[in-house]
């Protein structure tokens, strides 16, 4: 069972279900209702002409980097790179900031992920892999977790968290879900892509004793796979990825470079354990490889054999050649079992998980930047057109966001950080809101129907001048 999410500034509700229920409320007559309706509609559509805007403006920044390009890339061979890179950032930040999205900063993932880890590795994205990476993420739920393998056996002790802006952990049973994230990555100049989607579904693809065995070994002997770059690249490629509901146990296997850490004494408490079951089987193989041998040599030599004592050791040999060839036996088939089913796991997780990719993640940011503003914008509207305090008086800034945090918690259960100051920035913009002191108004419904009309139809002013000029060119006039 899903816990509730954290307290956000996202608003998980759709802009149709949220007029509806605002309309719902009966403070409005029937007929303002209709006509509230139909200053959604006019809000909608004016955020969606100012989104185009934006949209046009980040995929044509993107388009320089974009690695998914089927269309010509026209630039002069002494772009700058850097310049567009940051342009594109810019772009791509101002839809994030209006969609909601926080920047995730890497300390704070490094903590989550060593967090995630089996006990004592400390994990932390190599950055040396990249020439730039930036994460973003919108929401938060706990749900229940598995416990990893080698958790459970206990071979390895926690680190205590150092990190400020690590969140408080989830209890033993349930971990946190990220509900969006968002991973921009550069590439290095010169780096090979083929090799880098290798790494990275290798990484993606591995089953969670396999993670920890290899962070483990990663861990004990300092050292991880290198990814080598044997196709050199002029303009360095950008990937862009939105993913939803990643666990933060699964946040590892979303960077195919990260470096696994661990101190002197974990190390020992892995390899000597380790060691000890190497002797173990040691001590059972080496003795029988030694009278096999003896007998070999004799055979050769001529000599002869006692047969007596060879028999005498034979059901050692047996058993110590069982007993390797059963661990063989179950470690193969374990393995063909666990990865045939892993494979159809991780299908899954990157068809249902994966909602857009490169290009594609704009428009996917775009519409629900658009909702977000909406959303906002209506709710203070609707709120400072029917309400007033407990005096009877206008809202103040404060009172405003008391009130509609209370009216989403009473309404749908959500505990939300709701933006009161962009807001009222949104319907300032919009020619809709009216100070007085610390105490704001909005328009009757009739004069914000002409307002936003009036907005609507000052997107584009060609049309009047164009009719003039027709009127005047007609014959007889």
């Amino acid at each position: 069972m899903e816990e509730q999410k954290e307290p956000g500034t996202f608003i998980p509700v759709r802009t149709d279900d949220l007029v509806r229920a605002l309309c719902e409320e009966r403070t409005l007559s029937g007929e303002e209702r209709e006509k509230f309706k139909k200053v959604a509609t006019l809000v909608e559509a004016l955020y969606h002409y100012d989104f185009h805007d934006a949209l046009k403006e980040a995929r044509g920044a993107y388009h320089f980097f974009n690695p998914d390009a089927d269309t010509l890339k026209r630039y002069a061979p002494d772009t700058d790179a850097e310049k567009k890179f940051d342009a594109m950032v810019a772009a791509l930040e101002k839809i994030l900031v209006a969609a909601n999205y926080r920047e995730f900063p890497l300390d704070e993932l490094d903590a989550l992920m060593t967090q995630a880890a089996p006990e004592g590795l400390d994990v932390r994205v190599d950055l040396g892999g990249y020439d730039k990476i930036m994460i973003y993420r919108r929401g938060s739920k706990r749900a229940p977790k598995t416990k990893p393998p080698l958790s459970r056996i206990g071979l390895f002790r926690k680190k205590a968290a150092t990190s400020e802006t690590e969140v408080s952990p989830p209890t033993h049973d349930q971990e946190e879900i990220i509900q969006r994230l968002l991973i921009l990555i550069k590439l290095k100049s010169g780096e090979d892509m083929e090799q880098f989607f290798n790494s990275f579904i290798e990484t993606a693809g591995e089953t969670e004793r396999r993670r920890a065995r290899r962070m483990a070994g990663e861990a004990v002997f300092d050292k991880k796979r290198a990814r080598r770059s044997e196709i050199a690249s002029e303009t360095p490629a950008i990937f862009l990825k939105v993913f939803k509901n990643v666990p933060v146990s699964a946040l590892e296997t979303l960077f195919p470079d990260v470096t696994v850490r661990m101190t002197l004494l974990d190390k020992g408490l892995i390899l000597l354990p380790l060691l000890g079951g190497l002797l173990g089987v040691v001590n059972r193989v080496v003795p029988a490889l030694l009278v096999i041998g003896t007998i070999i040599a004799a055979l050769v030599a001529g000599r002869a054999v006692d047969w007596g004592e060879f028999r005498n050791h034979l059901f050692p040999i047996l058993t110590a050649f069982s007993i390797v060839g059963v661990i063989a036996f179950k470690v193969f088939s374990r393995y063909r079992i666990t990865k045939e089913k892993h494979q159809a796991k991780l299908m899954k997780t990157l068809y249902f998980h994966n909602l857009d990719n490169n290009a594609g993640v704009f428009d996917f940011l775009v519409q629900e930047a658009e909702e977000e503003e909406c959303k906002e914008a209506l709710l203070a509207y609707y709120f400072l057109l029917t309400e007033r305090n407990a005096n009877g008086e206008p809202f103040t800034e404060e009172e405003l966001d008391r009130r509609i945090e209370q009216w989403m918690e009473e309404r749908f259960g959500l505990t939300l950080d709701f933006e009161v100051d962009d807001a009222l920035r949104k319907l300032e913009e919009k020619k809709l809101l009216l100070k007085d002191g610390d105490r704001y108004l909005v328009p009757p419904i009739d004069e914000t129907l002409i307002k936003l009309d009036s907005l609507w139809d000052g997107v584009f002013e060609y049309s009047n001048g164009a009719e003039t000029r027709v009127s005047l060119s007609q014959p007889g006039v």
